[in-house]
């Protein structure tokens, strides 16, 4: 394992993929300070923030609740997060956000030992981050009970099923998850919100930060962040993040080897001009660790008992699940004057995809008649994208009369093409309760080459934050047009308009009421039996709630209530068994309840409770009525973490969860799969710069299963997990 970043740069560059970006990188390094300011249209990033904004956007009351160098963007002193760039794409007050949003602070992350994306939404209102257990192809969570588009940086990340690497949650800043419809920002979502990962970025204070980890299932890593000024006069500033780690896990022949190297450079010439370059070097290399277990066996009784959690359905000799991916993102801000502001947000991001697995056969999902063997079936996929992603806007402080504006207009495009080759046929089958490998010969795989695709979208967005006096009035809408391809096929169009109004209240104790409602709009790519393209999948929400953030204070309470609809939804069509009809609509109620707050300057407390009330509207006979599946109706986590002396000695702190995940169904209300409650907790001593830290996740090593399917499989959850954690700070 690399212990250095000269090491592991010299890894990567051994990859001849690798090779163009790290040499791009050099040279970007040396070209950025000379870099002509005629590239305007090449990058977004905030700046700070003119004064006549605050205080148009801030009650005074509030000012003392967030640092002054808070920005929406930007690292977080603890759990509460003040700002937000992710709800409105201008750098904004959460109170002042016509919608729910959570942010997962990078100390939170840090203090709960979060190693995945999903892990760190473990204690966020409305979201269920391990919605599929343990799954090493990606980070799968539900938000408001659909499957959330994942954003970086403001853009969006992925496109199309395992064809990204995962963000190690060591690379950011922040998480933010905002719930609800949100295409009138950001274009093509689903109905019930987004994920937008923030990277970390360079700072103006020389920092560097060596972190080793070790846990059970051999987890190992290594990594380091440093950041600091260039120049004296701080106008060149770096950061880099890098990674090494490798991993077992909990199920027999699955492990994984990660190499990360993120450097960026951040050039301000001017208080008012502000570039970033940022690249991510990724690569992963692993086992898919779901295994597609059916019911019996798992949460139905079995002749010969349950599975075994060590369970490898698949072959050690083929089975792998291998990621590497190469971005360069440019984020570019100017403040032209007091009133108008520029940016804009571009990323140019490769990846390649080796996914291969052997799992049961899905005609039905069953264990055969001997009730030990299980018939196997084998898939692969080699597939690459490239994309293209670009965000551009102006923002515009003024004022008419006695209304205070906040102005955006924007327009954003992206461009994703995709190459893939895949195989499929059928393999041996495997005795469950007795497994014997090696009876696959890889040999046999023959991969046929698919249509290339290329989907492609572009919006035009407007937005205006309207205050007046107390109250505040957002106001937003878009127009999109999406193009989708396939090579010698079908091309398909689609377009819409989606928008957002919310109205908010600004109390001088910190209490900010709102309304809001916001639309959705999600093309669905491919082709019923008949021959006719999908519509696209549009959503539209309500929803009501109130934020406090007291004053004086580092918290932060809040409250929702929604009703929100989706139409065209894709079913199992009843009479033809390989088809697919686009008859459904979906409703989901729900109430959250989230409370971040800092009881005494030692002690933090996180405690959430979610309640989700679904039905199938409209579907199939037999999914008409019926809940969707893998969506618990209540959710409930409690995180306290304190920081005490002991025997007068200082430095100590203790951190312990509890989560509670409700019973979920299959999508057919024939199965459910029981309702489980987990404890983490963790151990830390700070010693000047040294920090040691001891994390364990589902202490009492329950079994558990995060979901069932009406198709015939069941996910299983996380056993316990211990992580040792020692980082030296200079």
């Amino acid at each position: 394992m690399c212990v250095s970043i000269n090491g592991l740069v010299n890894n990567m560059y051994r990859h001849p993929s690798l090779r163009p970006l790290l040499t791009a990188l050099r040279t970007a390094s040396v070209v950025i300070p000379a870099a002509s300011l005629s590239t305007v249209a090449i990058a977004q990033t905030p700046v700070e923030r003119p004064t006549r904004e605050a205080s148009a956007f801030e009650l005074p009351a509030q000012d003392v609740v967030a640092s002054e160098a808070e920005r929406g963007d930007g690292p977080v002193d603890g759990y509460v997060a003040s700002r937000s760039q992710t709800g409105t794409k201008t750098d904004t007050p959460i109170l002042q956000v016509p919608q729910s949003i959570s942010v997962i602070t990078a100390d939170r992350m840090r203090d709960q030992g979060a190693l995945t994306l999903q892990e760190a939404l473990r204690y966020t209102t409305g979201v269920r981050g391990e919605a599929y257990g343990l799954d090493s192809r990606g980070d799968f969570a539900l938000v408001r009970g659909t499957s959330p588009v994942l954003f970086l940086d403001g853009l969006q990340q992925s496109f199309g099923s395992y064809t990204n690497t995962r963000t190690d949650p060591f690379t950011l800043e922040r998480i933010e998850v905002l719930k609800g419809p949100s295409s009138m920002l950001y274009g093509q979502s689903p109905v019930g919100g987004l994920i937008n990962q923030v990277s970390k970025q360079p700072r103006e204070e020389q920092k560097t930060h060596l972190q080793l980890q070790y846990g059970n299932n051999d987890h190992k890593q290594i990594a380091l962040d440093t950041t600091g000024p260039l120049t004296e006069d701080g106008s060149l500033l770096y950061r880099v993040v890098t990674i090494a780690g490798e991993s077992g896990s909990q199920v027999n022949y699955v492990d994984s080897d990660r190499l990360v190297l993120m450097p960026s450079i951040t050039w301000r010439p001017t208080d008012g001009i502000e570039w970033t370059l940022l690249a991510n070097v990724q690569r992963d290399d692993s086992v898919p660790s779901s295994m597609f277990l059916p019911h019996r066996g798992t949460v139905l009784d079995a002749p010969y008992g349950q599975f075994d959690t060590d369970l490898f359905v698949g072959e050690p000799n083929y089975d792998e699940y291998d990621t590497e991916q190469l971005a360069l993102t440019s984020q570019f801000s100017w403040r032209l004057d007091d009133v108008w502001t520029l940016r804009q947000n571009l990323r140019y991001q490769e990846s390649e995809v080796s996914y291969q697995q052997i799992y049961g056969s899905f005609s039905p999902l069953d264990l055969n008649s001997d009730n030990r063997t299980l018939d196997r079936i084998y898939y692969g996929a080699k597939t690459e994208v490239d994309a293209w992603v670009a965000d551009h806007n102006a923002q515009a402080l003024f004022d008419t009369g006695p209304i205070q504006h906040t102005l955006l207009i924007g327009s954003d495009y992206q461009h994703a093409d995709s190459r893939q080759k895949r195989a499929g046929g059928t393999a041996s089958p495997l005795d469950l309760y007795d497994p014997v490998y090696g009876n696959f010969d890889p040999s046999i795989v023959t991969y046929t080459d698919q249509p290339d695709q290329t989907i492609a979208q572009q919006g035009l967005y407007v937005q205006d934050q309207l205050k007046y006096e107390r109250w505040l009035l957002t106001l937003g809408m878009r127009k999109d047009w999406a193009d989708n391809r396939t090579e010698g096929g079908t091309r398909q169009k689609d377009d819409a308009i989606t928008g957002r109004v919310g109205l908010t209240y600004l109390f001088d104790n910190g209490v900010a009421p709102y309304l809001s409602y916001s639309e959705s709009f999600l093309p669905t790519i491919g082709l019923d039996a008949d021959g006719e393209s999908f519509k696209p999948r549009e959503g539209e929400q309500w929803e009501l709630g109130v934020k406090y953030q007291p004053v004086a204070s580092q918290s932060l309470y809040t409250a929702a209530v929604f009703d929100l609809r989706e139409l065209n939804r894709q079913m199992p069509d009843p009479i033809r068994p390989n088809n697919t009809v686009q008859t459904g609509e979906v409703r989901i109620r729900g109430l959250e309840l989230e409370a971040l707050t800092a009881i005494t300057p030692m002690w933090d407390l996180i405690a959430t409770y979610t309640h989700l009330d679904t039905e199938v509207i409209k579907g199939s006979s037999a999914e008409e009525g019926a809940r969707i599946a893998s969506i618990p109706e209540h959710m409930a986590s409690l995180w306290s973490q304190h920081r005490f002396s002991l025997f007068g000695v200082s430095g100590f702190e203790a951190g312990a969860g509890a989560r509670y995940v409700g019973a979920s169904w299959d999508g057919r209300d024939t199965l459910k799969t029981p309702s489980t409650t987990l404890f983490d907790a963790m151990l830390g001593y700070r010693y000047q710069d040294w920090a040691f830290r001891l994390n364990a996740t589902n202490l009492e090593d329950e079994t558990y299963y995060t979901t069932c399917l009406a198709r015939g499989d069941c996910f299983i959850g996380n056993r316990r997990t211990v992580v040792g954690t020692v980082s030296y700070s200079f």
